[in-house]
């Protein structure tokens, strides 16, 4: 009996050290070379594993979310936190939702209609680096697990910071599932290099949330 104990423990201790081992693989080439996520993985996005930590209602509620404002979703993907915005912001609010695939913001477009909110939301596809808005127009700019994706993180990053008004804000989150992961250290230092100021974090574990703000007159958050 302790012999099949043992060799179950040290199966599941291999199976573990493959796993973590093939997503250090994946994710070493991901930094190599940063890209979008394909969208044919769109659904992954939406396995109920991943949204029992990842609850669009929750994880935004951190973010300071208020009716009438103007927010950018950037690489919004297939809409599933761009529809919780579209809530948050009501009908006098605006939510610019930006992707550079097209089959994903085809089904962001399909939930926001079926959800009766695609009136409060235009849909850009669109580079991160060539954002389709105003100088000085957005008032929270939110990227969910996709910095990490991005080929210029501090050019995209300067571009959202154009399009903020001066008390705008910036929220960028990531889990450490996600083949594009970004320590928050790394995150900090891309967003600062951008220069953004550092406004506060939270979370942990297999998520974290982070603030930065785009005027040094304001000071850190909570």
């Amino acid at each position: 009996m302790i012999g099949a104990l043992r060799i179950l423990t040290n199966l599941i201790a291999g199976g573990a050290g493959f796993v973590t081992g093939f997503q250090a693989g994946v994710r070493a080439g991901w930094l190599r070379e940063p890209r979008p996520m394909p969208h044919q993985l769109a659904v992954t996005l939406e396995n109920p594993l991943r949204l029992a930590y990842r609850n669009p209602g929750e994880t935004l509620g951190l973010y300071g979310f208020r009716a009438g404002t103007t927010v950018l979703d950037l690489c919004c993907g297939s809409g599933l936190f761009t529809a919780e915005m579209a809530r948050m912001v009501g009908p006098e609010g605006v939510v610019h939702a930006v992707d550079i695939q097209r089959p994903l913001l085809d089904l962001a477009e399909k939930r926001l209609v079926e959800a009766a909110l695609a009136d409060r939301v235009r849909l850009h596809h669109r580079s991160a680096t060539d954002l389709p808005l105003e100088d000085e127009s957005v008032d929270l700019a939110v990227i969910i697990s996709a910095l990490g994706e991005l080929p210029d993180k501090v050019q995209a990053l300067a571009e959202v910071k154009r399009v903020l008004k001066p008390d705008g804000r910036l929220a960028i989150s990531d889990e450490r599932l996600s083949p594009s992961y970004m320590s928050p250290g790394a995150v900090r230092r891309v967003a600062e290099a951008a220069g953004f100021r550092f406004g506060g974090k939270s979370g942990g574990g297999l998520s974290y949330h982070m603030i930065f703000l785009n005027s040094a007159d304001y000071g850190e958050i909570g």
